[in-house]
């Protein structure tokens, strides 16, 4: 029996992830473009499940929690994969890595408090309802992107002109929405396959099975439109896998779903494939530059793990490590990727930072996945690996775990199903051992709170530096007075550094182009930006400094050899 503690937990998570996959995460709001903290709806995402894990852990305070031999291993790998900050070479990037070792051990409480809910099989049923319908919602928004762009909000229709065929969806990024629809795609599959799902009522069912089809052609039609790899090889992958898992038929009842688990999604990316404007094969020739760009950025980054297979090369430089590697030749090599963040491999990117103690916390978290989820592989484990599998594929191809919170939700969400602790405390017998903590909900509550209340700071302050974008005049003062929370330090230095020149403008006072000068080559040293190198330049040989102008010249030219600026 779950105690009244236990279910008043439940019913608050529940509730705030309904707000998040029904309202929150759809909102449009005015950006600037970009993804993770650059787009407020990412950071309301991360507010509302911080005060989730706050509200939560509160209720969980009055018992103690149960750990399970999964979550165990969690919490050492992430242990492991924040160490290595403590050997970062500069400050400033160990400040750019702290959101992002933030974001890991909120994900770390978000699963320990999904874990300690003791959701019951209608409870999770109704949680994976919630992912679908927000998955629909995305795809009928990106079906309005690409029919009809003028349904779309004000803010959605500007991602779209300035990112033609690409920012598609809230996310703005035509790859996240992609896995996105494919998790929920294969959530579908999963309802549409597993017997544990039917209905009693024939009559139902039927229009159960009905529905639930319909909508996996509808949703495989959109991936094949947004003629993203991602999402295809997420959608035709979960395809094959929930046809072989449920390839056996148990009853002649299920010789109906299981056929639908084959057949619609063949339908789905045929209607598609008709309503594309170019062929498939088109479409894919279209991807081949991209393809030459991330085989070149993996070469790239494996080389500089090689050089620094131990240590790493430091956590938050990423940035400025790789341009500076291809830059710092006898013929710098650029191809325009002087503003890299991330390798396109999560593993990889890892290790690069962080070395070979990152690499054991990656592989440690993928051991703590393996155990769970196969080392006693059956239907339902099986199925909630196959609803990971999008996000999965897509980490080793990009960084949607960082473009997007709700995909990092979705992981820990969809991975807890498989991990349930003993729903009674006192129990003896369980699948894993346990251990039970009582001052452990009381810390995650506080630190939550605090973390909850530092993204709100960043998505309040965020309006100004929107508006400073549009209206630098009239914003740039107001600028200089916000406060960094370690979220989104890069945009609010840059717009801080800009503002020193905007107000140079207007007052002639040469103090500013100084504060300029000091921000701007403090802000160069984890980041990159051609426009910053030539204000720089400009500046510095205005302030009579000629030696120190020639040395960013130099830089900016190794960096940027193509660029007409820069030409020494």
């Amino acid at each position: 029996m779950r105690s009244r503690i236990t279910q008043d937990a439940a019913c608050w998570v529940i509730g705030l992830l309904a707000l998040i996959f029904l309202v929150v995460m759809h909102l449009a709001l005015p950006n600037t473009g970009g993804s993770g903290a650059d787009l407020p709806q990412a950071l309301l995402v991360w507010t509302t499940l911080l005060v989730l894990i706050t509200g939560g852990a509160w209720i969980l305070c009055h018992q103690r929690l149960q750990l399970t031999l999964c979550a165990r291993l969690l919490a050492i790998a992430a242990v492991l994969l924040t160490l290595p900050l403590l050997w970062s070479p500069h400050p400033d990037w160990q400040l750019d890595a702290l959101p992002r070792l933030a974001g890991l051990w909120a994900g770390l409480g978000f699963y320990l408090l999904l874990i300690n809910c003791h959701f019951t099989d209608r409870q999770k049923q109704v949680m994976l309802w919630l992912i679908v319908t927000a998955a629909l919602i995305q795809t009928v928004w990106s079906l309005a992107g690409m029919w009809c762009p003028s349904l779309l909000p004000e803010v959605a229709q500007n991602a779209l002109r300035l990112n033609p065929g690409i920012g598609v969806g809230v996310f703005q990024q035509r790859n996240v929405t992609a896995s996105f629809i494919a998790t929920g795609a294969a959530l579908l599959l999963w309802l549409l396959a597993d017997s544990q799902y039917r209905l009693a009522n024939p009559v139902r069912e039927r229009l159960r099975q009905g529905a639930i089809s319909a909508a996996i052609v509808v949703l495989y039609m959109t991936l094949t439109l947004i003629a993203s790899r991602t999402g295809w090889l997420g959608g035709l992958l979960i395809w094959l896998w929930f046809t072989v898992v449920y390839w056996r038929k148990e009853s002649s009842e299920e010789i109906s779903s299981r056929g639908w688990v084959r057949l619609a999604p063949a339908l789905g990316i045929g209607l598609g494939a008709l309503l594309l404007k170019s062929g498939l094969l088109e479409a894919l020739n279209a991807h081949d530059t991209s393809t030459a760009d991330r085989i070149f950025i993996l070469q790239q980054t494996w080389q500089m793990i090689k050089e620094h297979p131990l240590t790493g090369w430091g956590y938050g430089g990423f940035t400025w490590s790789f341009a500076h590697f291809l830059a710092d030749r006898p013929v710098p090599l650029s191809r325009g990727m002087n503003a890299l963040t991330h390798p396109h491999n999560e593993l990889l990117f890892w290790w690069v930072e962080g070395g070979i103690v990152a690499l054991a916390g990656t592989v440690l978290a993928m051991i703590a996945g393996g155990v769970l989820l196969l080392r006693q592989p059956r239907r339902y484990t099986l199925a909630v690996l196959g609803c990971l599998l999008p996000v999965l594929l897509h980490t080793q191809l990009e960084y949607p775990l960082y473009q997007s919170p709700v995909h990092w939700l979705l992981v820990m969400l969809l991975l807890s199903f498989a991990d349930t602790p003993a729903a009674d405390p006192s129990a003896s017998r369980s699948v894993f051992k346990t251990s039970r903590f009582r001052l452990l909900p009381t810390l995650m509550a506080a630190l939550a709170c605090s973390g909850a209340l530092l993204v709100a700071v960043t998505f309040w302050q965020g309006r100004y530096l929107t508006k400073f974008q549009a209206s630098p005049e009239d914003y740039a003062g107001r600028v200089l007075t916000l406060t960094e929370t370690g979220i989104g330090t890069e945009r609010l230095r840059k717009d801080q550094v800009l503002s020193y020149i905007v107000r140079y403008q207007k007052s002639g006072n040469v103090e500013d182009l100084q504060q300029f000068s000091t921000l701007a080559r403090r802000w160069l040293t984890t980041w990159t930006d051609a426009d910053i190198y030539h204000n720089l330049i400009n500046v510095e040989h205005y302030l009579g400094n000629e030696k120190l102008a020639l040395q960013v010249a130099d830089e900016a030219h190794r960096l940027y050899p193509e660029d007409p600026r820069f030409v020494l």
